[in-house]
């Protein structure tokens, strides 16, 4: 059973949608590394922590072919260098994360480096990075001091 509470974090103003709700604000032609990036972290590591969570299990693991459209060069670990062995032992269903390690697995999500998966603590807490940076974040537990900081870091957590 999914948990009871799931937000929708985007860097995308809702204000700027239109009545289909397609984002139709100004985008940026560069990466997002820095500060959207770091909030981004900072919004989860808040929802893990008003969750009680500090480690969490790999579901779902892949990574990509050798077709790339994203924006960045590809990178050849697949943004999990540093992370897991070169055989990428470790990266697997059912692996056991810490937090730290889990945040580095969204950031590789969120440059679309050619990692993907879903991090979940059993029912209580899921994390994981859909289309053009939408980043969805589960929690059996209201976490409205996580919304609260999420809009503070500039996202819009809805």
């Amino acid at each position: 059973m999914p948990p009871s509470f799931v937000h929708r974090i985007t860097k995308y103003d809702p204000a700027d949608r239109d009545e289909h709700g397609h984002y139709t604000g100004a985008e940026e032609a560069v990466s997002d590394h820095g500060p959207v990036e770091a909030a981004y972290l900072a919004a989860i590591a808040a929802f893990a922590k008003a969750s009680g969570i500090d480690r969490l299990e790999i579901r779902e693991p892949a990574v990509c072919g050798f077709v790339h459209f994203g924006v960045e060069p590809a990178d050849v670990g697949h943004g999990l260098g540093g992370l897991f062995p070169p055989d990428l032992a470790g990266y697997y269903d059912g692996a056991e994360v810490c937090l730290p390690v889990a945040l580095e697995l969204v950031r590789a999500m969120l440059r679309d480096q050619g990692a993907w998966c879903r991090l979940e603590a059993g029912d209580v807490f899921t994390v994981h990075v859909g289309w053009d940076q939408y980043v969805y974040v589960g929690s059996d537990r209201l976490c409205a001091g996580a919304v609260a900081r999420t809009r503070e870091l500039g996202l819009f957590p809805e």
